[in-house]
């Protein structure tokens, strides 16, 4: 049965790579002003995952549907104009500056050139990257690159049309002022109705942070529901192979 309130619903998704199942009968949907983080070990397809939901990667069989229409034959201008997506790994393989790979954000939406300048200055305030804005990307560290990345993102999330932001492990290569920031920026996309799925390591920041947790183990999704719900000592144990408790603090490993 179609959600018809979800942005975005899995019914029955899988994903074969010859003969093996990377993912199996995943099914989901997301809503409007949820923070969705995706937990799992090493290998369980979390990155896959966000693959299919940008589009990149079509399932093998199974569908997909955005506001209760399916999404099958849509362009890439389609899919950019309703999903924005931050990888883990950004290989930049031309020499761009910082500012021109932020107003790449802007090329998949109908904007006027001064439309465009303007929303890219904003973003390279916002993601603290203004003073980076004519160098190039591939001679920065790894965080500022990742920064430049999430600018460009913001440009493309705040347009009309999108409604899902894919963060792939997006704090990994940041400190931890640019962690909070990070996480303060998605918060105000979510209090503005979008939604957003992160893929994240720290199951400590999931239970504070996270609406709803989706935790993925070898290409099957074994718990959706709320951070407590999921994340509990026993789960975790088992699905990690770590032995955990969990106490006022949060989780911890033994």
């Amino acid at each position: 049965m179609v959600n018809q309130t979800a942005f975005m619903q899995l019914s029955a998704v899988g994903l074969n790579k010859g003969p093996a199942a990377i993912l199996r009968d995943i099914e989901f949907a997301l809503q409007p002003g949820e923070l969705v983080m995706l937990v799992g070990p090493n290998g369980a397809g979390k990155s896959t995952l966000l693959s299919i939901l940008a589009g990149l990667n079509p399932p093998s069989h199974g569908s997909l549907s955005i506001h209760g229409s399916s999404v099958t034959g849509w362009s890439r201008e389609q899919w950019a104009q309703h999903i924005t997506l931050v990888p883990q790994l950004s290989q930049m393989g031309f020499p761009l500056t910082v500012r021109e790979v932020v107003e790449l954000g802007g090329l998949a939406h109908a904007q006027s050139v001064v439309a465009l300048r303007d929303a890219t200055r904003k973003a390279l305030i916002d993601w603290d990257i203004e003073y980076l804005a004519e160098q190039e990307v591939r001679l920065l560290s790894g965080g500022e690159q990742q920064r430049t990345q999430l600018a460009r993102s913001w440009i493309q999330v705040h347009q009309p049309e999108s409604g899902l932001w894919l963060l792939d492990e997006p704090l990994s290569a940041l400190d931890l002022k640019h962690q909070r920031q990070c996480l303060q920026r998605v918060q105000q996309l979510k209090a503005e109705g979008k939604a957003i799925v992160m893929v994240v390591h720290d199951l400590n920041l999931a239970l504070r942070y996270a609406d709803r947790v989706l935790m993925l183990c070898c290409g099957e999704l074994v718990a959706d529901g709320e951070a407590k719900t999921v994340l509990t000592a026993q789960r975790v144990s088992e699905v990690f192979q770590v032995e955990t408790v969990l106490n006022e603090s949060g989780l911890s490993w033994l």
